[in-house]
């Protein structure tokens, strides 16, 4: 009887650990952030020519080997030497699901579940092998670009760089919320590097981060010699800014006229080794608009990335790691107004985030808010409703108040009035 349940035991934890390893449910629409729980219906009407339906359109770019039609890509956990060029679209909810019902979970935070957001299609348009100059195929897909920048009232090309462990659909529907909490007013290119799509094998996917970054680095100076962007922000989520961080870097040092265009960057939990972090800070931060690292010092995952690493993570950094030169530099740029921001997510003054958070850019509507606010209206840390404060290290950082709710209450105000004079012809 002992060695039945025994083994029983052993079946039903197999198979615990097996689901937990290889199930990768859909994204589900994030809480709405708090800018649109006060004024989502203003900020939705401010651009009356946008339609709201239940589903998004974007452009990505990847170095994930594809297999299937070009109409109807799949694209596989291994690396490709070459990238890939098209669009994805994507589903909020079912088919039938009213324009009324979407509004109402995209300004209301206690709507229950929230709908999946399911990746129905990716289109590819064209493949560029590396180093290779564009064909007319590539050149097509930057002129589509173009045109989704110029039917926009936001001029800038937003790239998202999504964390490991994440299947093609997950890191399409953490873009699709970017587009969609822009009020669809904004050009989302999803990024889509190789993770193994299993957390057992993280070191692979740090090694496939890293093998990323020259592509992402080479996409970059392409998006910036072929399209009329004005800035070219980029947004990192995790590993992701392993990617960023290094392409970033590279984009800097090998072509500097292109990494002029760069405006904010936003890495979210950056799973990057610390000290390599701050030493591509200071090569490309010279360029950006702005840089700002959204950190949790309890952050569960970025403690285990950091063992397994054996060094410890730019989302949860020992300043001990670092050169007294590189202390030095960080210490004065995180002080000074040029452009370098630290935000410490405290989770203890925020009501509905769990101490040990990693996935607060998406799950807590006040960080999602802040993403908001620097990446699509390009606002500073103190215009965007946070507070400085001092690390016992002397580390200069910004953080959410306690009074951030009604900070963003009148800020939204005055940002859903600057819109509807905007849309005024």
């Amino acid at each position: 009887m002992l060695r039945k349940l025994a083994l029983l035991f052993i079946v039903v934890a197999g198979g615990v650990t097996a689901f937990f390893v290889f199930h990768h449910p859909p994204m589900r629409l994030m809480p709405p952030p708090l800018l649109y729980q006060t004024d989502g219906q203003r900020i939705f009407d401010a651009s009356p020519a946008l339609e709201v339906d239940s589903r998004i359109d974007l452009f990505y770019v990847t170095n994930r080997l594809p297999v299937g039609t070009q109409g109807s890509r799949i694209y596989t956990v291994a690396p490709d030497r070459r990238l890939h060029f098209g669009t994805a679209t994507l589903r909020i909810g079912e088919d039938d699901t009213p324009i009324e019902q979407i509004l109402e979970w995209s300004k209301r935070a206690d709507t229950g579940d929230r709908p999946f957001i399911r990746l129905e299609r990716m289109q590819e348009a064209a493949t560029l092998p590396q180093g290779a100059e564009p064909d007319a195929d590539t050149l097509a897909w930057f002129e589509s670009v173009d045109a989704a920048l110029a039917a926009s009232r936001n001029r800038d090309v937003l790239v998202y760089v999504h964390g490991a462990n994440t299947t093609v659909e997950r890191a399409a529907g953490q873009a699709a919320q970017l587009k969609h909490f822009a009020g669809r007013d904004s050009v989302v290119v999803l990024y889509v590097w190789p993770t193994a799509e299993n957390f057992l094998r993280y070191s692979r996917d740090i090694e496939n981060a890293f093998g990323a970054s020259p592509h992402l680095a080479e996409f970059l100076e392409l998006l910036a010699a072929h399209t009329n962007a004005r800035n070219i922000d980029v947004f990192t989520y995790s590993a992701g800014a392993t990617i960023g961080s290094d392409g970033l870097a590279r984009l800097a040092t090998d072509a500097p006229q292109a990494a002029e265009r760069l405006g904010e960057i936003y890495h979210a939990a950056p799973d990057a080794d610390f000290r390599g972090f701050v030493d591509d800070l200071q090569r490309y931060s010279g360029y950006a608009e702005r840089v700002t690292t959204a950190v949790n010092l309890g952050d569960s995952a970025l403690r285990l990335a950091g063992a397994v690493n054996r060094a410890s993570r730019a989302g949860r950094p020992d300043l001990a790691e670092l050169s007294p030169a590189a202390t030095e530099w960080l210490l004065a740029a995180a002080a000074e107004d040029d452009g370098v921001d630290i935000l410490q997510v405290h989770p203890e003054n925020m009501p509905d985030l769990a101490a040990t958070s990693h996935t607060f850019w998406y799950d807590d509507p006040w960080v999602s808010n802040d993403l908001l606010l620097a990446l699509l209206f390009n606002l500073g840390t103190a215009e965007r409703g946070l507070e400085p404060g001092t690390g016992t290290s002397g580390t200069g950082y910004w953080t959410f108040p306690t009074d951030y709710p009604e900070r963003i209450a009148a800020l939204g105000r005055r940002l859903a009035a600057a819109a509807r004079m905007q849309a005024t012809p």
